[in-house]
């Protein structure tokens, strides 16, 4: 009896624990870590959009969608008997989630080529794999926030026209949109059903279409900035407040934009990601400081407070991370090798054209932000996220735009019988670019190189690239065959843009060395004069509704600061041109004054600019003609300022006569110019300050429109003696009497604003 009540009560003691539940995964191991449905396909639809190919795999015993419906039920020998720790995550993934790129030479390039190794075979005996990270499975909120936003798109008549006005308008200055690529998105999104946004969620789209309404937005948003004023009605009905602007309407577009992406996350990245991140950056940079919501610094995508007005400063930084964020994604997709290009989906033609295109369509993209991180960090002085040293992907074709990706092969343009396409902008752009990466290993060196036979020959470099500029770019004898066709209205301003550039990588060249080499000042004096030009020429020429447009503004702030800051510190040098220096910033403030309600930048430089003006006055001493005080409005005069300028041209000096202006001596040109005109220079006192040498070395390189954006750079009235008041200088009247401007801001010690603060008077 005793034995039996022992036996009794040992028996619960030996009994094995209960098997847990165990089904089947029916998905491929990607889809299942990631929750998605899958077509049980090898590889599959999502990791064909993935580029997850390689990691492709099922579970043994898994059936797929091959196998008969049978096999669902039967279970598998080797799943049975699996360890609870074990699950069907690939270790090459979660390399991934603890910090290792999916590109580049890693660790993880060793863990795919165990994984790919691998067989169903040998599965028992594989290494053991860690519970899953992969992102959760959609909830309610998440699914009511992703509708909640796209119920904000327009209704699709307005979508139809303010697509056409994007694509005619605005997307030739990056060609980052293939038309055709949109509106094939376009159609397959407004085909899904009501039903998947209520039960499946985002993540029941495929990745490329789930984020495709955040570049919608943008596409929706950069439109409003830039509908032509005879339209402009149209859209009224879009407007829900009073006196609400299309600049607000577009923010708010953008805004939801950026939120999808934010919602969405880092999970189903694609193409169509880093396109709506390009966009978003655009966006900021067309806009520079309107009104928008305020954003956590640590991702600029994330709303954390109200609406509010923002500085433009604020507005580009955030530009400028936008951009960091768009390649670092780029650079997970392999955009940036071309050992990582897609493989077709099969061996058939149609498969193989088509992935043909992709890999055109990446190249082009990478190679557009490309362009973006080099002229950020020349113009700014900031770091870019681009290693140029690991090299770039192979450029795209310049190939016509395809009708039918799948029956078009890739077939560069024929010059003699195609026009000239966005691409062939964009490629010259960033052939271009070639001297400004140059130029930023130059500044490694200091102010003071051992040689300048790195700067001179890096001259001649920028020089003779410039005489090979395609004759559709050139000012001088230009090829106008193209210049009427209806896909190539983009090519009148694009000249004046592509002169801009040439003479800004002039610029920046000698920009470091301007206070310590005479021959550098000369340079820049030349490179800045013919930059001021070009951009006088182009805004003659431009609609209002382009003055929102950054090549109206890029390059000429920086040029007139560079130029009037030789004059300030050395008045004794090139006194032939001092008068057409001084006519070309008045020109620069007007034009700026003209633009301000649309271009928020030059709103906020004009105030530096007449400081600078007035100092640069003070210097030389001019005795000339009076400076006309009317300053032209938006809407009003614009017609006005520009006739006005180009009869002032006329009247002082030429920048590209008939011969050209790079074989020109800028300074003859003007001492003629002056000397026709009767306005020389009489100085009105001797000017015998000189700076000492050694406060020169310890300015730094000055980037005028990174401290004009970043540090918050103002200029301010203030007096030089006690008894001076706080009144007004007018250069009109008088240069030597009354207040000087003082430069405020986050400007540092051993900065050229510093310097200009402590700018001697006369006596």
């Amino acid at each position: 009896m005793a034995d039996t009540v022992k036996t009794d009560k040992s028996s619960p003691l030996e009994r094995p624990p209960p098997k847990k539940r165990r089904r089947i995964a029916v998905s491929c191991t990607e889809c299942h870590r990631r929750k998605q449905k899958c077509d049980r396909e090898l590889p599959c639809t999502n990791c064909r959009y993935r580029n997850r190919e390689p990691f492709c795999s099922y579970a043994p015993g898994a059936p797929r969608a091959r196998e008969s419906k049978a096999s669902l039920a039967k279970p598998s020998p080797s799943s049975a008997g699996e360890s609870p720790v074990r699950n069907d995550e690939p270790l090459s993934s979660l390399a991934t989630a603890w910090g290792y790129g999916q590109t580049g030479a890693s660790t993880i390039d060793f863990l795919k080529k165990i994984e790919m190794a691998q067989t169903a075979e040998d599965e028992e005996g594989s290494v053991a794999r860690l519970p899953p990270c992969g992102p959760p499975q959609d909830t309610p909120a998440l699914r009511e926030k992703y509708k909640g936003l796209i119920r904000q798109l327009p209704s699709r008549s307005f979508i139809d026209r303010l697509v056409d006005i994007f694509m005619k308008e605005y997307n030739w200055q990056y060609y980052f949109v293939d038309p055709d690529v949109f509106d094939r998105q376009l159609e397959d999104w407004n085909a899904l059903p009501f039903s998947i946004f209520s039960s499946d969620g985002p993540h029941g789209i495929p990745p490329d279409l789930r984020v495709f309404p955040a570049v919608l937005f943008q596409v929706v948003a950069a439109a409003l900035l830039v509908v032509p004023e005879e339209l402009a009605e149209e859209f009224a009905a879009l407007k829900y407040a009073a006196n609400m602007t299309y600049e607000d309407l577009a923010c708010d577009y953008s805004e939801s934009g950026a939120s999808i992406v934010s919602l969405l996350g880092k999970t189903g990245l694609s193409i169509t990601t880093v396109q709506a991140e390009f966009l978003r950056a655009s966006f900021l940079k067309f806009t520079a400081g309107v009104t928008e919501s305020v954003r956590s610094p640590l991702h600029p995508f994330t709303v954390s407070g109200s609406p509010g007005h923002l500085s433009s400063s604020l507005t580009l930084i955030w530009q400028w991370h936008m951009v960091a964020i768009a390649i670092r994604d780029a650079q997970e997709l392999g955009m940036h090798r071309d050992s990582l290009d897609p493989k077709p989906a099969s061996p058939k033609v149609e498969d193989v054209l088509q992935n043909q295109w992709s890999i055109e369509r990446r190249r082009k993209m990478y190679m557009v932000l490309a362009l973006w991180d080099i002229n950020m960090c020349i113009v700014l002085g900031r770091p870019g996220a681009i290693d140029w040293r690991h090299g770039l992907p192979s450029l795209p074709f310049d190939a016509p735009a395809p009708s039918n990706r799948s029956k078009t092969p890739v077939v560069a343009r024929d010059t003699d019988r195609d026009p000239p396409t966005p691409l062939t902008r964009a490629l010259w752009l960033h052939t271009l670019t070639g001297p400004l990466r140059e130029i930023q290993d130059l500044e490694q060196e200091g102010s003071y190189p051992k040689s300048f036979s790195k700067v001179d020959r890096l001259q001649q470099t920028i020089m003779a690239l410039n005489e090979t500029k395609p004759a559709i770019f050139r000012l001088e004898n230009p090829d106008i065959r193209w210049d009427s066709h209806p896909d190539v209205q983009w090519i009148h301003p694009t000249r004046y843009y592509m002169e801009t550039m040439h003479q800004f990588s002039l610029m920046a060249l000698h920009r470091p060395y301007v206070l310590h080499r005479k021959k550098s000042r000369r340079e820049a004096l030349k490179a800045g004069f013919a930059l001021l030009e070009s951009q006088r020429r182009m805004f003659e020429g431009s609609p209002r509704e382009s003055w929102r447009n950054f090549m109206l503004f890029y390059g000429a702030f920086d040029a007139i600061v560079l130029i009037a800051s030789i004059y300030i510190i050395f008045p004794q040098e090139q006194e032939e041109s001092r008068h057409c220096s001084v006519k070309h910033v008045q020109w620069a403030i007007e034009r700026f004054a003209a633009m301000e309600s649309r271009n928020p930048l030059a709103k906020s430089a004009q105030g530096v600019l007449q400081a600078i003006l007035a100092k640069m006055n003070r210097a030389t001493a001019i005795r000339g003609p009076e400076r006309r005080e009317a300053v032209v409005r938006d809407g009003a005069g614009a017609d006005t300022l520009s006739s006005t300028m180009a009869r002032d041209a006329s009247e002082t000096m030429t920048l590209y006569p008939a011969g050209g202006a790079a074989d020109k001596d800028l300074m003859s040109s003007a001492a003629a110019a002056a000397a026709e005109t009767g306005q020389g220079w009489h100085p009105a006192v001797e000017w015998d300050f000189e700076p000492p040498s050694e406060s020169l070395a310890s300015i730094a390189p000055t980037f005028a429109l990174s401290d004009l954006l970043f540090n918050d750079l103002q200029a301010a009235y203030g007096s030089t003696t006690e008894d001076e008041s706080m009144t007004m200088l007018n250069p009109a009247v008088s240069v030597l009497d009354g207040p000087t401007w003082q430069f405020g801001g986050e400007v540092g010690d051993g900065t050229l604003w510093q310097f200009l603060n402590q700018f001697p008077m006369r006596e």
